[in-house]
Parts: structure tokens; sequence; C-alpha cells
């Protein structure tokens, strides 16, 4: 299952949007073996929620509180069942069995952004196994139409850095290198509830 978890309101001038992600929405995971490549998709549906959003007078960046988005390791498919399985526990399995993405602050990149599209550097913070890292990445957007936007970006993570050993499938004769890439394209429709 995939959702945003809002736990708690900002101070400040805070604003609540709600939120649908559609189907057609996607998140995938990209790597490669000595062997040849893969590509593991998500089949959550994203329901629909809120978030809570604070844009401080002066600044041109937006701060988010408890905004995250939870992927379940085991909803990822990779097309086939052994390499879903040693994903899957590589990935934390029963112990750790959710990536958690927590959406810090996004701003965009340039000043000269066109008023239906453009780019902004999103920080999160990431939680695999159990370990959490800070890291930033740069999304495109773009209005689909008045109420739906198109988000999309990518961010390559070492699985090292969370604690993992990179699976090896058939007896070890496949080896998952450690450079995994989460790729997302998400169609999201937006609207202001309250505004303080």
């Amino acid at each position: 299952m995939l959702l945003f978890k809002i736990t708690s309101a900002l101070a400040g001038s805070g604003s609540l949007y709600s939120y649908s992600v559609h189907e057609r929405s996607r998140i995938l995971l990209t790597g490669t073996t000595n062997v040849n490549s893969y590509e593991c998709v998500s089949d959550s549906e994203i329901p629909r929620g809120s978030l809570m959003a604070d844009f401080l007078p002066g600044s041109n960046a937006i701060y988010f509180n408890d905004a995250i988005l939870v992927l379940e390791v085991s909803s990822f498919d990779c097309g086939n069942r052994l390499m879903n399985k040693d994903l899957h526990q590589a990935l934390g399995g029963s112990e750790s069995p959710f990536i958690e993405i927590n959406l810090l602050e996004a701003r965009p990149v340039s000043s000269m952004q066109r008023p239906n599209s453009g780019k902004i550097r999103v920080e999160i913070s990431i939680n695999i196994n159990g370990t959490t890292k800070n890291t930033d990445l740069v999304v495109d957007y773009r209005n689909a139409d008045r109420y739906n936007y198109i988000i999309s970006g990518s961010k390559e993570l070492k699985m090292s850095d969370f604690g993992i050993d990179p699976p090896s499938p058939a007896l070890g004769l496949v080896r998952v290198r450690d450079q995994v890439v989460i790729h997302f394209d998400l169609l999201v429709e937006a609207n202001l509830i309250t505004q303080n």
C-alpha cells in the first residue's frame, strides 16, 4: 500500500490540500546485474489523502511536516518470482516491510519558471531497511489540465548505504549491482481545502 501520512499541522501560514493520485501513476525500481538489467514496478494504488504545506512570507520554499510516502516493499513486481522474493528480502522483508520517503521542503530550481511547468528541488529523507538518509532530487512538473499535475523524477541510491547486501539470485551466479534507481511518474489532482 502507498499512502501519505499527515500527522500534525504546521504553524505559520500553513495550507491544507487534498489530493488524489490517479491509477495511471507509476513507481518503479531499476537496476542492473552482471547478466542484464531489471525493472520492478509497484502494483499498489495510492489512495486519496490530505497534505499540509507551509508557505513562509518572503520565502520561495514550501515546507512540509510529517508528509510521508510509504511504499510496501512486497508491492514491487520484477516479473520473476525468485527475483521478487530476493529483492523483497534484501530491502527489509518482514522486519522492515516499508520504504518511507519523507518530504521535507521544496523550492523552484530557477526563478524563470514557466507558469504551467518547471523544475523543483525537493529535500527528502528516505528510510529503507531501518536506515534513514537525507538527500535531494530535482523533479519535473507540468499542468495536465486545470486541476491535474504530472510530477516525475528519479533518484539513484546505493543499497549498501542502507545496510543492504544486493541479492544474488540463481545460487550466486547472478550478482545484483549496488546501484538502484527509484523512478516515479505521478498524475496528481490537488485542491486547496483551507488556508490560514
